[in-house]
């Protein structure tokens, strides 16, 4: 055993060696990495051939997050865009209607849940009015900023046209799972010939409709929302027993306004692809017979996306609280179709992105607002499970500050990650060798790679003036640049 051990190490060194004797060949690569083609997840195809990563290698029978006493699934008021829903509305009311609450009134006249959330986590309120001045302060600021974001702002606004929109695709539920989910389902029902024939068949319709990466998990009762239902409303209730698997997509977002985040980026361009995928995938999977539902992020969804994608086969959570697959890195966005048809569950995998993130740190050392956590180990228990604890209140902060409007958000987490970088070769060697090297030497010289031949700006830099001066971390693509394209 020893023996193969010190094989092992005497390879992986060699391996290590290799990648840092190579430091100086990697700026060819990375400008080789300047063409499209070659960005990590790019496909020239909508059936994800071109984006294979082989994951049976590293198929493993539990999934890399960590149990920590009884799972809890997670409420309402602990989703910050939830939360902050329900917080505006009492600030806001509409018409001459006196607001129910102002911050003058304290916690304490907070309606339960609030309340009792707000208790639990000083500072939390504060940090609440803080992003609602920020908020304000950005829009006063968007003239000063508007004609120089004015192609990126439009860019996101068409992107969240089918999000915000009235009679969005898909239509949203408007009665109980019960009754939703089955509505419309063909009566004429198929067998299929295997749970795993059927999963096959179901990954590529997935990919035909335009997804990435897409894989099966079975549904956890702790990754189902609490207290807030679509097409209810906000009330417990029990997880819907036709919600047995989870057809889990994902895609990335635009890779070259992913890099020149927080100005030019935006949530909402995979985000729309995302709901035309899983509301494809809703009409197919009720037209073979079995119930569906659609779950899709920022506003239409009622699952945890990451741990969900984890089970599915998908990849693994980092440091940033974002699912790191091995084809998109962290530039990954989750959507879910929950239904009762017979699949088989694809298994999770462990690529060693927990063991890199102890190593990096680098979202933490660039996050605007210091939300995510520096400690080396992964020991905050959040509802029975241990993971690096995300600041939600401060990250929320962040997004209304920056320069831009509708387009607002940060996103500077994805992509500084080294994980989402171009699929040149110096990324095709990390993906394929770091996760097979036990002694980590690959993942340090990699990493070394990565500081040095990356800029960072540093956290404050990516804010408005006067507390920083608009940074990205990428250069902005030439088509987002307003005044290549008009007088300003």
């Amino acid at each position: 055993m020893n023996k193969i051990d010190r094989r092992k190490f005497i390879k992986s060194a060699g391996l290590a060696g290799g990648a840092l004797s190579l430091a100086g060949a990697a700026g060819a690569g990375y400008s080789a990495g300047a063409d499209k083609d070659s960005y990590t997840g790019y496909g020239r195809t909508n059936y994800g051939e071109d984006q294979f990563f082989n994951r049976k290698p590293f198929i493993v029978d539990n999934p890399t997050y960590v149990k920590k006493g009884e799972p809890v699934r997670i409420t309402a008021v602990e989703d910050i865009f939830k939360r902050n829903g329900m917080l505006s509305r009492l600030m806001f009311s509409r018409g001459d209607i006196e607001p129910a609450w102002k911050p003058a009134d304290g916690i304490d006249a907070l309606p339960g849940q609030l309340r009792d959330y707000y208790k639990a986590n000083p500072g939390a309120l504060e940090e609440f009015i803080k992003a609602m001045e920020k908020g304000r302060a950005q829009r006063a600021n968007w003239e000063k900023y508007r004609d120089k974001y004015f192609i990126a702002d439009a860019w996101s606004t068409a992107h969240s046209s089918p999000i915000r929109g009235r009679g969005a695709f898909p239509a949203e539920p408007r009665d109980r799972p019960e009754k939703s989910d089955f509505r419309g389902v063909n009566k004429v029902k198929l067998e299929p010939k295997s749970p795993s024939h059927a999963s096959e068949l179901i990954k590529k319709i997935c990919y035909s409709f335009g997804a990435s990466l897409a894989g099966i998990a079975k549904v956890k009762k702790e990754w189902v929302y609490q207290g807030s239902l679509r097409g209810v409303g906000r009330e417990d209730y029990e997880v819907p027993s036709h919600w047995k698997y989870a057809i889990v997509i994902a895609v990335p977002h635009e890779w070259d306004s992913m890099y020149a985040n927080p100005t030019y980026g935006t949530s909402y361009d995979a985000y729309s692809k995302l709901r035309f995928i899983a509301g494809k995938m809703e009409v197919f999977v009720k037209e073979l017979g079995y119930s569906s539902r659609p779950h899709v992020p920022p506003t239409s969804y009622d699952l945890v996306m990451p741990p969900l994608a984890i089970d599915a086969g998908l990849g693994e959570q980092g440091r940033n609280g974002i699912l790191i697959t091995p084809e998109l890195g962290a530039n990954t966005r989750l959507a879910a179709v929950t239904t009762d048809m017979p699949l088989e569950p694809d298994k999770p995998i462990d690529i060693g992105v927990s063991r890199f993130c102890e190593k990096c740190k680098i979202c933490a050392e660039e996050c605007p607002g210091g939300a995510i956590d520096f400690s080396d180990k992964a020991e905050t228990v959040v509802r029975g499970y241990k993971r690096w604890k995300i600041d939600q209140n401060k990250c929320f902060t962040i997004w209304n500050s920056v320069a831009t409007s509708h387009a607002r958000g940060c996103r500077v987490c994805l992509s500084v990650c080294p994980y989402s970088r171009k699929n040149n070769w110096v990324h095709s060697f990390a993906r394929e060798v770091d996760p097979r090297d036990p002694t980590g030497l690959v993942a340090s010289g990699l990493l070394a790679m990565q500081k040095k031949f990356f800029n960072y700006p540093g956290g404050q830099e990516y804010l408005p003036p006067p507390d920083g001066n608009n940074r990205t971390f990428g250069e902005a693509p030439e088509w987002m640049k307003t005044d290549e394209w008009f007088k300003i």
